[in-house]
Formats: C-alpha cells, sequence, structure tokens
C-alpha cells in the first residue's frame, strides 16, 4: 500500500513542484508527474529505512517534496539544454 501511495503523492508533489518552479509547461505534465513519482518513490525509499511498503511520514513527505523539486529542477534545466542545441 506505501508503494501506491507513494506513487500517487509523488504525482502530485511533481505537479505542485512544478508550479513552485514555474515549469508547468501543459505540453510536459507527464513528464512533471514522472519526475515527480520518481523522486518521491527515490527520496521516500531514502527516508523510510529502505522499505517503500512503510507508508508516508511527515518527515518522508517534506523531504520527498523537496527532492522532487530538486529533480525537476535538474530535468528542466538538462532538457532547456538540449532544445537549445537542436536550435
Amino acid at each position: 500500500m506505501g508503494l501506491i501511495v507513494l506513487l500517487a503523492v509523488g504525482g502530485v508533489l511533481g505537479w505542485l513542484a512544478s508550479i513552485l518552479i514555474c515549469a508547468d509547461n501543459r505540453q510536459c505534465v507527464l513528464a512533471n508527474l514522472t519526475v515527480g513519482s520518481l523522486g518521491a518513490l527515490t527520496i521516500g525509499w531514502l527516508t523510510n529505512d529502505g522499505s517503500l511498503f512503510v507508508g508516508l511520514t511527515a518527515s518522508s513527505l517534506l523531504f520527498s517534496f523537496v527532492g522532487t523539486i530538486g529533480l525537476l529542477a535538474s530535468f528542466n534545466i538538462l532538457r532547456q539544454a538540449l532544445a537549445r542545441q537542436h536550435h
């Protein structure tokens, strides 16, 4: 159950992080949700002593949000750099 919750919360965190860093481009909604889910899974796994099935705690939720913001910002910087190379 914790894995499903982390995926769902990660999607929401990715969406919120994209709004926070002004990267809520309509074309990249799926990318934002995916990066958010990956960020939440990774940070949630690290903060829950290596288990995704423990569920969410307040600290893992906060760390997941911060990790999602960092991962999403890095993803957008990389995407913009690659777009500049092709033009």
